[in-house]
């Protein structure tokens, strides 16, 4: 049974447990697993909580894209700046954005999504909504800045693998 995730903000109702079951499952499933420590690192998994007009809820998830991935796919980056990959949350919300029967109502991502892109996005299209998470790289820095903890580290205690 995986962990309780944190959440954003801090007095958000708990976190539907199905979420990060519906993550651990997917990373379980998967072929090739992703509960490896080099996937717990390099993969993020994201559950989105949600009901339909009918009363029925449901769970999507996705994970991310990496740019190893798109590389092996579409070769390299053109420029540096466009090495970056597809972030589940941007996955989620963009199936979210094309079945606007559906409510979003509670957000699960294994990190915290991130300031650049994805917090934004998540603020504007779905205020209101909690989110939940096991890894924020910013609550693992030393004194120097250095990352005292990854993500897979993390993960890999949350869910017990």
């Amino acid at each position: 049974m995986p962990r309780t995730p944190n959440s954003k903000p801090l007095d958000s109702p708990r976190c539907d447990p199905r979420l990060p079951e519906a993550a651990l499952r997917y990373r379980r499933t998967a072929n090739p697993i992703l509960t490896t420590p080099q996937a717990l690192g390099a993969i993020n998994v994201t559950a989105w909580l949600y009901r339909d007009r009918n009363g029925v809820e449901g769970i999507q998830v996705n994970p991310n894209v990496t740019i190893a991935e798109l590389a092996r796919v579409y070769g390299p980056a053109a420029t540096p700046d466009a090495e970056v990959g597809l972030h589940s949350e941007g996955l989620a919300a963009e199936w979210f954005r094309t079945r606007p029967d559906l409510r979003v109502l509670q957000i699960f991502s294994e990190r915290v999504p991130c300031v650049a892109m994805c917090a934004p996005m998540l603020r504007h299209y779905y205020p209101g909504v909690p989110w939940y998470y096991y890894y924020d790289s910013n609550s693992w820095r030393g004194n120097n800045g250095e990352r005292i903890r990854r993500a897979g580290e993390i993960l890999r205690s949350a869910y017990g693998v």
